[in-house]
């Protein structure tokens, strides 16, 4: 009877142990994968990291009740929804999707497009660059933020240890990339700068391996632009630029090279700015 206690008390004791042995046991992550303990890591997380004063977060301290998800029509990104506001009715969100990089001595780089919205009147996008290790995150580089025409970011791809994306341009944006021609212009004084100016899209390819990003091109888009009554006669030049960009799509000029948008940019100048010429004076007959 006694030897039947032990048996039994030693059984409890290796089902307990097993118990806990489960609870207790931790999912490795992969590199590559940004994970962290098995699971995607939490939305809500990039975003403290995001809004962080020091550009770190301890993974392992993070905790949050909110749900992340997975969007369905843009396999890769995860989003989570914060509570709705009571004066505005919006629900702010939090989105990303990563890259994976190099790894090194245990570290992970990985680049994330980021895209989130805490009450403003659009959605606004970003790119950071940062360092996983263990259960750290730490920003290494964040770009600067767009939202819609207004610098918004699309089209994002690894290829090897090279970042591609886009962001799309207003009149005013796609000027203010040429380096060769610098011009003083105020938004929605002299160009066009809204949300819904959008007029073109710029293509940047980032290096990790070199820390570099460039221009690769500028991509016109190829629907001629009409002028708005009560709108661009509002604004000095934009009469003028939708002339000039509309000549370019009419010629099948959509795909530029730098130096092309410095001509771009002299077009504009030369026809736009530039006062015309003194008619002379009559002659009295």
């Amino acid at each position: 009877m006694k030897n039947s206690k032990i048996l039994a008390a030693l059984a409890a004791l290796a089902l307990l142990g097993a118990v806990s042995a489960c609870k207790t046991k931790v999912a490795e992550d992969v590199p590559g994968d940004f994970t962290f303990r098995g699971q995607a890591i939490h939305p809500a997380a990039i975003n403290a990291l995001y809004r962080s004063a020091n550009g770190q977060i301890n993974l392992a301290d993070f905790k949050t009740n909110l749900e992340a998800s997975q969007l369905e029509d843009q396999p890769g990104w995860w989003i989570t929804d914060f509570e709705e506001d009571p004066f505005s009715q919006k629900s702010p969100f939090f989105a990303y999707v990563a890259f994976a990089g190099s790894v090194s001595g245990g570290a992970e780089i990985y680049i994330l497009s980021i895209t989130f919205n805490a009450g403003e009147t659009a959605d606004i996008d970003n790119i950071l660059l940062l360092q996983k290790n263990g259960s750290w995150l730490g920003l290494i580089r964040v770009w600067n933020e767009g939202s819609a025409c207004n610098g918004g970011i699309l089209a994002q791809r690894m290829d090897g240890e090279n970042f591609l994306y886009s962001r799309e341009l207003t009149p005013l944006d796609l000027l203010d990339l040429s380096l060769d021609v610098r011009l003083s212009l105020n938004a929605h004084e002299d160009l066009e700068a809204t949300s819904e100016s959008c007029y073109a899209a710029a293509n940047y390819v980032y290096s990790l391996t070199q820390d570099r990003e460039d221009l690769v091109s500028v991509r016109l888009y190829d629907e001629p632009k009409l002028d708005e009554k009560g709108l661009t006669d509002k604004l000095r030049y934009q009469s003028c630029f939708n002339r000039v960009f509309n000549a370019y799509v009419a010629e099948g000029k959509t795909a530029l090279a730098p130096k092309e948008v410095d001509e771009f940019a002299r077009r504009f100048r030369d026809e736009c700015l530039k006062p015309a010429a003194a008619l002379p004076a009559p002659v009295d007959k």
